[in-house]
């Protein structure tokens, strides 16, 4: 599937994550951006060819870096990687694919970007108080305003990634229905 490529909306969501979140001094390499996945290759040492093809040595080839990811943006993190030799070296990493509940691709957003990256900074420091409180001055200047709209949007979140038709998830909060592991066996079963 072709995804419709927007790139003045993915430049103005890139050149927002430099703004605000940084770059690498050493490169000047910016600490996140969005890419398209199929476009990202990488240098790999491999005795196989991408095409299936067994070598006698091993070589430096060009390998899809997002093979599993077809077709869809990522969220990339600029990070620090070891390799078998115990070197580092500085790689862009997935950390999010943006992808409604039924894996189909949707646009990024700088938003959800935003989100997604907060995230992950409150995760490695521990202190999910890192977790910024988000006010959109652009969109309304009624705090009471805005915190509607960010309900909104994270209940489009929740349910383009979750949807539950179902209504179980409602159903498991209000004890009518209970979640049972994978490997349960009734008491007597074997």
């Amino acid at each position: 599937m072709d995804f419709p490529v927007i790139p003045t909306h993915i430049e103005s969501i890139n050149t927002q994550l430099r703004e605000m979140y940084g770059i690498e001094t050493e490169t000047s390499n910016q600490m996140w951006r969005v890419v398209w996945a199929p476009d990202q290759f990488e240098m790999r040492v491999d005795n196989v060819t991408p095409g299936g093809v067994e070598l006698l040595f091993p070589e430096l080839q060009k390998f899809k870096k997002y093979a599993w990811i077809p077709d869809k943006w990522i969220l990339e993190n600029l990070v620090l990687i070891s390799d078998e030799m115990g070197n580092f070296k500085k790689s862009y990493e997935c950390i999010w694919k943006f992808e409604d509940r039924f894996k189909k691709p949707v646009q990024p957003e700088f938003w959800a970007c935003q989100f997604v990256i907060d995230l992950v900074n409150a995760a490695k420091t521990g202190n999910p108080i890192n977790a910024r409180k988000y006010f959109d001055p652009t969109v309304s200047s009624d705090p009471k305003e805005q915190i509607a709209i960010n309900k909104q949007r994270i209940d489009l979140l929740v349910e383009q990634l979750f949807g539950d038709e179902s209504d179980l998830m409602l159903r498991t909060v209000t004890g009518e229905a209970i979640a049972m592991p994978q490997n349960y066996k009734k008491q007597g079963e074997v």
